[in-house]
């Protein structure tokens, strides 16, 4: 597929193009994997949605303090967030991401572990680590997230301290797992059983909706009308996607395409409910 790795985060650059790995996990217990399935890769925005997560299980009334809303400006807009007041769009564009990160330093004083947690317990993997030179390359290069994070302190968004929350940020987005631990993590977001215990039905159920909305940035309607599936996607190469009731996809490429989204993973998931008949429409 057409594409080039990611240069925004410079420990990224030089991650081989080649790389591929693909998992599938279902509600009833069976997890299958293909290539590179169980190495390790750099999450990124994947880990908004576990921070998310784990937020809306200590707070369900998140939706305070962020929308839910599509945008078409770009995960990264500053322009958009001024002309919202501070309130970001969404948890999935970047500052909606901050300031969920925010709210849990706020309530557990450690936002990556509270999302290392998360992984770790829904997925079953021991030890799932940050990557602490990705962290470092993103926090040494990234200055649009640092402008991000001024402009929501100066409208009264931030609880902690900016240098806080981007330190926090960059160690949450430089998470490393493989996307047999990422698809098993997100089954609970399939799961429609009565004794589902992550998250409250209610919760799920808006999260899959504003995946589907905005997880996948600018191109989510494309993936939308294409796949059908509420999607996942972050510039190490991973994309996600839920079938409510059913199970989840994860796939890595890192080759991203225009919209910043795996080239590869999309193409694979899109040929992978095509073929499972898998879809919410």
């Amino acid at each position: 597929m057409a594409g080039h790795v990611s240069t925004q985060v410079p420990a990224l650059s030089s991650v081989p193009p080649t790389k591929f790995g693909m998992a599938v996990a279902t509600v009833d217990g069976c997890v299958l994997t293909a290539g590179d399935g169980t190495e390790p890769f750099s999450i990124q925005s994947l880990s908004k949605l576990f921070a998310l997560c784990a937020l809306l299980q200590r707070n369900p009334a998140v939706w305070d303090h962020i929308g839910w809303g599509p945008t078409d400006s770009g995960y990264g807009s500053v322009a958009e967030l001024e002309r919202n007041l501070g309130r970001p769009r969404n948890p999935f564009v970047n500052p909606g991401a901050l300031v969920v990160t925010d709210r849990l330093i706020e309530l557990t004083g450690d936002a990556v572990g509270a999302t290392i947690d998360l992984l770790a317990s829904t997925s079953g993997t021991a030890v799932i680590n940050s990557d602490g030179r990705v962290a470092l390359s993103e926090t040494v290069a990234d200055h649009r997230n640092a402008a991000i994070a001024h402009v929501l302190a100066e409208h009264g968004k931030l609880v902690n301290a900016i240098d806080r929350v981007l330190t926090q940020y960059f160690a949450q987005c430089a998470i490393a797992a493989s996307v047999e631990t990422v698809a098993k993590s997100a089954l609970f977001l399939a799961d429609r059983s009565a004794d589902a215990t992550v998250l409250d039905s209610g919760s799920v159920r808006r999260v899959n909706a504003v995946l589907l909305m905005s997880g996948m940035y600018g191109a989510a309607g494309d993936v939308a009308y294409r796949i059908g599936l509420p999607a996942k996607s972050g510039i190490g190469g991973g994309v996600l996607a839920i079938m409510p009731g059913l199970g989840t996809v994860c796939v890595w490429s890192p080759p991203l395409d225009t919209d910043g989204n795996s080239a590869g993973g999309v193409a694979a998931i899109e040929e992978f409910a095509r073929l499972a008949g898998w879809s919410v429409f």
